[in-house]
């Protein structure tokens, strides 16, 4: 065998090891969950998508900043969870500022539609971000303490997901403590 086939035969190998290790780490990185709302009382995947594309128009992915979208009966159903194609193939999220890229990069984004600065979660709403949190969590082997609310994640300067979401709660319900 030539010096210049084994050279191709080794590099064409290391490329596709790396590119099977890439592929099997890719969908596998996430480490942290954050818990998003709205703050509007209507929302399915086409209305997001919509908005997103008006307030960040120049963002090369179009698809919602989130993972999941957890409905509260006004567009999508209640506790429905939807996704669209950013989750699908594990492309990282948009959904916490620049401060925290690796929140972006390595966190998967929940968004409860309603406004929770208004309102309480819906009980059938929360029982789907429990047991979709609890999922993930157990998937991916996300710690209790990596899940965090958009406005408790440190750095962050915000109310999301609102001062009526019940974050104790949700904290003792991951947990197991509830």
């Amino acid at each position: 065998m030539s010096m210049k086939r084994r050279t191709l035969l080794l590099g064409s190998s290391l490329a596709l090891l790396g590119f099977g290790a890439a592929g099997y780490y890719w969908p596998r990185r996430w480490q942290y969950i954050v818990i998003h709302h709205s703050a509007g009382n209507y929302g399915d995947i086409a209305f997001l998508q919509k908005v997103h594309r008006e307030r960040q128009a120049s963002d090369p992915i179009d698809a919602i900043p989130y993972h999941y979208v957890i409905g509260n009966g006004n567009g999508l159903g209640m506790g429905e969870i939807a996704s669209d194609w950013r989750q699908e193939y594990a492309i990282w999220g948009t959904h916490v500022s620049g401060r925290n890229t690796d929140r972006n990069f390595f966190g998967l984004g929940i968004c409860l539609i309603g406004n929770f600065e208004n309102y309480a979660v819906p009980e059938g709403q929360y029982q789907a971000l429990l047991t979709l949190t609890r999922n993930l969590m157990a998937r991916f082997d996300i710690s209790p303490t990596a899940v965090t609310g958009h406005g408790h994640t440190p750095g962050e300067q915000t109310k999301c997901p609102g001062k009526n979401f019940p974050m104790e709660r949700f904290k003792r319900d991951i947990n197991g403590l509830s």
